[in-house]
């Protein structure tokens, strides 16, 4: 799957296959130009994102456990958040430790939300306007136990490997689950965490009835105020009440 994003005055920013970013003009064919990789050393993109706070583009790199950012003024990709040491510590994004980050999107108030796949957690990266440099700092919202399942506030709930997220209308987050073959929901008034659709501990009874039953889903979004779920059965439309 190619992987690409809008950026302001309708440029469009590819990273084609993971492996290397390109800038187009806004007729989306033109090259404006391409950015060196180098410092990737044959590493893939899992993610990318444009910062609006950051005037920045975000790569999610899983195989170097660290993020990339590429600035508008700059010919090359640069290392910017994670040790490169795979672990989960939160704090300022230059000690911050990250596994396997592999999705990356940014909400309505520019935080950027992202997925560690190996630390099973679902985590902000916050950024402070009012800072010379922003001043990033890294919060684990959920998955601060390991992985499991469990439902509930976020300081306990516990996800398993999971792949992707989106926000919402409502600026509340879904995550595809992989490894609890569940789509969950994290409320971020009360911060509290629910099963949307499936679950590992669900009986074959108690699946019998519904529309759509997950097996292992690695992306979800939303379109047209309506929500898409992609597991291994195909993509499935699930019930919009959550978006």
């Amino acid at each position: 799957m190619e992987l690409s994003i809008g950026l302001p005055d309708g440029l469009l920013m590819s990273a084609g296959d993971g492996t290397a970013l390109t800038l187009y003009e806004a007729d989306h064919t033109t090259v404006r130009r391409r950015i060196d990789c180098a410092v990737l050393e044959g590493a893939r993109m899992a993610d990318i994102v444009w910062s609006h706070k950051l005037s920045a583009v975000i790569a999610a790199v899983p195989e170097r456990n660290r993020l990339f950012r590429w600035d508008a003024y700059t010919d090359s990709l640069q290392e910017w958040a994670g040790t490169g040491e795979a672990g989960r510590r939160d704090g300022k994004v230059a000690q911050a430790k990250f596994a396997a980050t592999v999705s990356i999107t940014e909400a309505g108030d520019g935080t950027l939300w992202l997925v560690d796949r190996d630390s099973s957690s679902l985590r902000r990266l916050e950024i402070n306007t009012d800072r010379p440099d922003g001043d990033p700092r890294v919060t684990t919202v959920v998955g601060r136990h390991g992985a499991g399942y469990l439902d509930g506030p976020a300081a306990d709930a516990r996800l398993a490997h999971p792949e992707d997220l989106q926000i919402l209308y409502d600026g509340s987050v879904v995550v595809a689950d992989t490894g609890n073959h569940a789509l969950r929901h994290v409320d971020l008034t009360d911060l509290e965490v629910t099963t949307v659709y499936g679950g590992p501990e669900r009986e074959a009874d108690e699946l019998a009835g519904e529309d759509v039953v997950l097996d292992t889903p690695v992306r979800v979004t939303v379109a047209d105020s309506q929500l898409w779920v992609e597991d291994r059965n195909g993509r499935h439309l699930v019930e919009p009440r959550y978006v």
